[in-house]
């Protein structure tokens, strides 16, 4: 009796043990497949200061046009410290164009970076040469890309989403180099 409930206790041993390892395997190729995709996928990371609760979007267009439908949105929460936030493209998208809108809820926003990243390659703009790839919607926001300020005008008593788009022809030479 006693070598029956050994062996039984030993059998269930493997087991748990076996499956264990199998679900550590598992977790393991998921990982690298993860990684994977986000070296495929093109990333857009901004650095900034935005104060106040809002909702970002980064638009984007693969046929050259200023024609956005495809966007990936992010919750920003307000802090008077430096944010990072990171959209990231869906596989096999590579953008020719790329606007950002920056929210409503903001007084002003102070954009320190954006960084493009693809496929292993990366592209950091500051300060003036922002201003370079990126214009402000003059309808909608005012920008001193030398400082990094965005503010939104103010219409009516209500303030205007700020947006930034991009200087077409900057983007569509400067956005090839990353593939």
């Amino acid at each position: 009796m006693k070598l029956k409930n050994l062996f039984i206790v030993l059998i269930l041993a493997v087991i748990v043990v076996s499956c264990k390892d199998e679900a550590k395997s598992t977790e393991n190729e998921a990982r690298g497949q993860e990684t994977n995709v986000a070296a495929n996928a093109f990333k857009v990371t901004l650095n900034f200061v935005a104060k106040n609760n809002d909702d970002f979007c980064l638009l984007y267009t693969e046929d050259g046009s200023l024609d956005f439908k495809d966007g990936i949105w992010k919750e920003v929460k307000g802090s008077d410290s430096d944010q990072t936030i990171e959209f990231t493209l869906p596989e096999n998208a590579f953008p020719t164009q790329l606007r950002m809108d920056l929210g409503k809820n903001q007084d002003e926003i102070l954009l320190k970076t954006v960084k493009f990243e693809y496929n292993g390659k990366s592209r950091e703009i500051k300060g003036f040469e922002t201003g370079v790839f990126f214009r402000a919607d003059a309808s909608k926001c005012s920008y001193d890309a030398t400082m990094g300020i965005i503010k939104p005008i103010v219409k009516d008593g209500k303030k205007e989403a700020i947006s930034l788009y991009p200087n077409e022809k900057v983007m569509a030479a400067e956005l090839p180099k990353l593939k």
